[in-house]
């Protein structure tokens, strides 16, 4: 029989239990085709009807205490604000947008391949394989695209925009917020004060790379959610050997799998760290239980499937890992020079407020590893492969962007033991506080300067406009630097949002090849100040103007870390072009 009278904390493992089973669900219904809104909503409805259900039934005896009110409060204030200065990003040419894309295809298509009559065409050209003209995605064998993402994250936006459009990618990570703020101060609350558990909590929450990632459509902000969540309840398990920790820990890590490939890694370890503590434990073989086991194996079984059905992603990372010790790159890190690389990353770190904690934070980690506190030492254990990227980062080394790659394990980690070191050095609380509310100040700079800052804030507007100029049986070829930036490319939404045959265009050789027969009519978007790569290649004798275009658009500067430091700006470009009908 159900149990009805539940403590706060129960209360809160059914809410995250019914939010994985949202998770999970749509993951299903991605894997098998069968992704429908209806079955979501029905969930939805059921899951929500539950969980107030259990609220009304133990309303009386929950007793919610002034800190965990102001604590709530504080978190929907800030996810409140970070949303307010946040924009759907669903342009082109960078993984949030190629994020976002899948999951609007997702939800339109109800699985994860889909095509369209502009993508057959250039598909006949290239052959299976990555898809140039189409960021983010591969051609399969069949002549259809699909993602070269994990899938965790564009299940997750798919579900948000299936229930609320575009605002739904905002709410999504927003939501993902919400969970990792609940999980990371609960976590801190067993290893710190209240007091010094709520200050962890504000500092990993105003930290830069919180609120500056929180704009974009990135997987890493659902495994920051993941990650915390999943350590919490294992500490949880740890702590107390219940069955329902041990579930939602393997739900959780098991669905990270699925978002990160770095989840593979955490999960292993933390399994490695149960049967170490656990295998000679007398409540072992009743935890580990035939029920326990087969959701082991299922999770195991998706996780095939999921490998045979985004198989172009894990043979992309296969090749990202051996690229680099066989091919030189100016743009990224390289494990053939870590020095370089490691004084590059404590420069960025430096300058985006984050070293402190790096430093304060290996200084905690040391103290509990000689005061020999395993239990204290589990969170950094399980993360610890996150720490290879601050050898090899293995990402462009433009900042801020490069910091994505520390956001949602090093840097919450490195908060967290700082103010563990923190409090056992500073034995009075006054001093205490001071330091932490120092380093919250500190904070509070970079969210003053950067906050406000929204990319594309109204360029979405302005393609819509352009959009307006072209019919559904068109071909329209778009230069990569038709807004002004190629990192934010207008065919990803004339495509997947106004249901234009919108492609990328790189190859001039290609327009010979294109079966005009198939279109309309077929239509270039160049900028006035990329014309001469269509003159050279004698194109441009064999376009037609028809329509001037304009857009003004606001993008953040793009900074090599190898070049000076200095901060990101913002910079207005003003875009003049032309719409042009091959003749």
């Amino acid at each position: 029989m159900l149990k009805i009278s539940l403590s706060k904390k129960e209360l809160f493992s059914v809410f995250i239990l019914l939010t994985l089973g949202l998770l999970w669900l749509s993951l299903i219904l991605a894997l098998l085709g069968i992704f429908y809104s209806a079955i979501l909503w029905v969930y939805i409805f059921g899951a929500s009807l539950f969980f107030i259900y259990l609220i009304c039934k133990n309303f009386r005896q929950i007793k919610i205490t002034k800190n965990e009110i102001f604590f709530l409060t504080l978190t929907l204030t800030l996810i409140a604000v970070f949303s307010f200065f946040s924009n759907p990003t669903i342009f082109s040419g960078r993984d949030q947008g190629s994020l976002s894309e899948s999951a609007v295809q997702l939800t339109k298509n109800h699985k994860l391949q889909f095509s369209f009559p502009a993508e057959e065409e250039f598909f006949h050209l290239y052959g299976p394989g990555q898809a140039l003209n189409f960021p983010g995605f591969s051609y399969t064998q069949t002549g259809r695209l699909i993602t070269h993402f994990p899938l965790g994250y564009i299940v997750w936006l798919a579900s948000f925009f299936s229930f609320f459009g575009l605002s739904g990618m905002i709410i999504a990570n927003g939501f993902s917020f919400f969970i990792f703020s609940c999980a990371f101060y609960l976590l801190a609350k067993r290893f710190l004060s209240p007091f010094s558990a709520f200050l962890a909590w504000l500092l990993s929450a105003t930290v830069f790379t919180s609120f500056w990632f929180f704009k974009f459509t990135l997987s890493e902000n659902l495994a920051l959610a993941l990650v915390w969540l999943g350590i919490y309840f294992f500490i949880l398990f740890w702590d107390n050997s219940k069955k329902l920790s041990l579930t939602i820990f393997l739900l959780t890590f098991g669905f990270l799998t699925f978002t990160r490939i770095e989840g593979l890694a955490f999960f292993a370890i933390a399994l490695i760290l149960f049967f170490l503590n656990f295998k000679y434990h007398p409540s072992f073989k009743k935890v580990l239980d035939k029920k326990i086991i087969l959701l082991f194996f299922i999770i195991i079984a998706f996780y095939v499937l999921n490998v045979f059905i985004d198989r172009q992603f894990f043979l992309s990372i296969a090749k990202a890992i051996a690229k680099p010790f066989l091919v030189s790159s100016n743009n990224s890190f390289l494990p053939s020079n870590p020095f370089v690389s490691l004084w590059q990353i404590v420069k960025i770190f430096h300058f985006y407020g984050l070293l402190i904690f790096f430093f304060f934070g290996l200084a905690g980690f040391v103290s509990s590893l000689q005061e020999k506190k395993i239990r204290l030492l589990i969170p950094f254990l399980i993360i610890l492969p996150a720490f290879l990227y601050i050898i090899y980062p293995n990402i462009s080394s433009d900042h801020p962007w490069m910091l994505r790659r520390f956001m949602f394990a090093i840097i919450p980690a490195s908060i967290l033991y700082s103010v563990i070191f923190l409090e056992k050095i500073f034995r009075k609380k006054i001093i205490l506080s001071i330091f932490l509310f120092s380093l919250l100040i500190a904070n509070s700079v970079m969210l003053f300067f950067y906050l406000s800052i929204v990319p594309n804030q109204n360029l979405l507007a302005q393609v819509e406009k352009i959009s307006h100029n072209f019919k559904k049986t068109d071909l329209i070829l778009v230069d990569q630097k038709a807004t002004g930036d190629n990192w934010t490319m207008m065919s990803g939404p004339m495509s997947f949002l106004f249901d234009l045959q919108a492609v990328y265009f790189f190859n001039p050789s290609d327009i010979d090849k294109i079966d005009r027969a198939k279109f309309s009519n077929v239509y270039f978007i160049i900028p006035n100040d990329n014309l001469d790569f269509y003159s050279q290649n004698d194109l441009l004798s064999k376009l037609t103007p028809v329509e001037n275009y304009f857009i003004e658009n606001k993008t953040l500067s793009v900074l090599n870390s190898k070049e000076k430091m200095q901060p990101p700006s913002i910079e207005a470009k003003l875009v003049f072009g032309k719409i042009y009908l091959l003749k």
